[in-house]
C-alpha cells in the first residue's frame, strides 16, 4: 500500500496554520472573498476526505464509490452512466468558517476539536446536475441543515459488478 503525503496528523495542524493566518488577515481588514480562507477550505477538504472517506484518494473517486451517499435520480443517472456531481452537503467556505470558530486554533485541544468536528459534520453527496443547480439557486454559502430539502437523498449501494475470474 502506498504511503499517503496528506494525512489527518499533518493536515490538522496546517489547516490551524491556515486559521491563524485567515484570522490575522481578517483582523488586517482583509476578506473571506480576497482569499484569506482559500488554503483553509483546502485544507479542510483534504482532511475532510482521509477522515470520511479514507478509501479515496482523490475526491472524483466518490463518483464510483459503491456505498457513497447520493439522492435516487443521481443513483439512476450513475447506473444509466450519465453525469453525476459532488456536492458538499455544508458549502465548503461556511463549513470552513465554522471549523475554525470550533477548532478555536492556538487554544489548547484544537486539533482534536477539529477532528472531532470534521469527523461528524463533513459530508459530501451525489447530485444530478439539475439537483445542483436548484441548489446553489436556493444556497450556496451558508450552512442550513434543510440545505438538501425536497432531494430524495439515501446511502443506497450500487449494484456490484460480478467478477471476471
Amino acid at each position: 500500500m502506498r504511503t499517503r503525503k496528506y494525512t489527518p496528523e499533518n493536515l490538522a495542524p496546517m489547516f490551524l496554520k491556515a486559521a491563524m493566518l485567515r484570522n490575522e488577515m481578517l483582523a488586517a481588514g482583509f476578506t473571506d472573498n480576497g482569499g484569506a480562507i482559500h488554503s483553509a477550505e483546502r485544507i479542510i477538504d483534504i482532511l475532510g476526505l482521509r477522515l470520511r472517506y479514507p478509501a479515496l484518494s482523490h475526491r472524483n473517486g466518490l463518483k464510483n464509490l459503491d456505498d457513497a451517499e447520493c439522492s435516487v435520480a443521481a443513483l439512476i443517472a450513475r447506473r444509466k452512466n450519465k453525469p453525476v456531481h459532488i456536492e458538499h452537503v455544508q458549502p465548503l467556505r461556511a463549513f470552513t468558517a465554522k471549523a475554525i470558530e470550533v477548532a478555536k486554533p492556538g487554544k489548547k485541544g484544537d486539533a482534536a476539536r477539529l477532528i472531532r468536528f470534521v469527523k461528524a459534520n463533513y459530508r459530501l453527496v451525489l447530485l444530478t446536475p439539475q439537483e445542483r443547480t436548484n441548489l446553489d439557486r436556493s444556497n450556496r454559502s451558508k450552512i442550513d441543515p434543510n440545505r438538501l430539502a425536497g432531494i430524495q437523498i439515501k446511502m443506497l449501494k450500487a449494484p456490484r459488478k460480478k467478477s471476471t475470474q
